[in-house]
């Protein structure tokens, strides 16, 4: 079962808040908001806990993806995007996977993909099939580049949430993975962009 989906910058400034969170999803939250309805206090700290997290994926998420950049001794020009008429192609070794305990109250294991300035994050259960996440990460990521065009804009991210829900929604729903052929693949993209020409 999938946990959550992370998007964020990657070595976007300078200091210690290089990582700026422009989207996240966790699932299942609104059924233990639905428990916690009545005591805003436990509420509110429930809520701060999970932004902790996701912080800490995310920084995590860039700290490793910068490295593997560095070490890939490809030159930083590499990682930046030259023409935004062109399709996407995120570098096909700017990915990876770690794993996580504090402070989640169980250990998570996360795979990221980088794609120029952004970082794209899967948090699942350590049971869960990896290959499967990985493959759903990057089929997520690829529609995400090319129908939805997040590069173009920093904004992008944020103005387009409700599409990135509905993409989520598609490949992971309720939060599982799903065996994908590639024609189910193609149907399922088709699907989605007549849902949201309308």
């Amino acid at each position: 079962m999938v946990l959550g989906f992370v998007i964020h910058t990657v070595g976007a400034g300078e200091g210690s808040e290089q990582c700026r969170l422009l989207f996240s999803h966790l699932y299942g939250c609104h059924l233990r908001e639905e428990k916690l309805r009545g005591d805003e206090l436990t509420l509110e700290k429930d809520r701060a806990r999970k932004m902790d997290q996701i912080a800490i994926v995310a920084r995590q998420t860039e700290t490793l993806c910068l490295l593997r950049r560095q070490a890939s001794g490809l030159p930083s020009s590499a990682f930046i995007i030259q023409s935004f008429e062109e399709p996407v192609l995120p570098h096909e070794d700017d990915v990876g996977m770690f794993s996580l305990g504090e402070p989640f109250p169980q250990e998570v294991t996360v795979l990221w993909m980088g794609c120029f300035s952004l970082g794209f994050s899967l948090i699942c259960d350590p049971l869960d099939n990896l290959t499967l996440a990985e493959n759903t990460l990057r089929t997520l990521v690829k529609y995400l580049m090319d129908n939805l065009k997040l590069l173009t804009n920093g904004t992008n991210v944020i103005l387009r949430a409700d599409k990135i829900h509905m993409c989520l929604d598609t490949f992971i729903p309720q939060g599982q993975l799903l065996f994908l052929t590639h024609q189910a693949t193609m149907a399922l993209e088709k699907e989605l962009n007549n849902t949201m020409t309308l």
